[in-house]
């Protein structure tokens, strides 16, 4: 039983996920809009963000963050979020409509 109770605190623990705070994922998304546009919803040669899946977006971020994935401004920017903020971001652009 108690191998059973460690096994399941450890599986927990081991979760990322944190509690959406909608305000906060859109005060965090507004640094994104210079380039992604509005909402996310870019009408330049940046890629549109909106609606983007938020599991493919907040590993699209850790991977520029950790230098997997080079590009002209997001390895510096998301330097400046930590993982929790950067999966608010997630959560609110997969939230908006494209």
């Amino acid at each position: 039983m108690k191998r059973i109770a460690l096994a399941l605190f450890c599986l927990c623990s081991f979760s990322y996920a944190v509690d959406y705070d909608e305000l906060q994922g859109k005060m965090l998304s507004l640094s994104c809009a210079s380039c992604h546009g509005t909402d996310g919803k870019s009408v330049a040669v940046t890629p549109t963000i909106a609606g983007m899946g938020k599991s493919t977006m907040y590993s699209i971020l850790m991977q520029y963050k950790n230098g997997q994935r080079k590009g002209t401004m997001m390895q510096k920017h998301v330097k400046g979020f930590t993982d929790a903020e950067l999966e608010q971001v997630s959560y609110y652009f997969s939230k908006v409509k494209r």
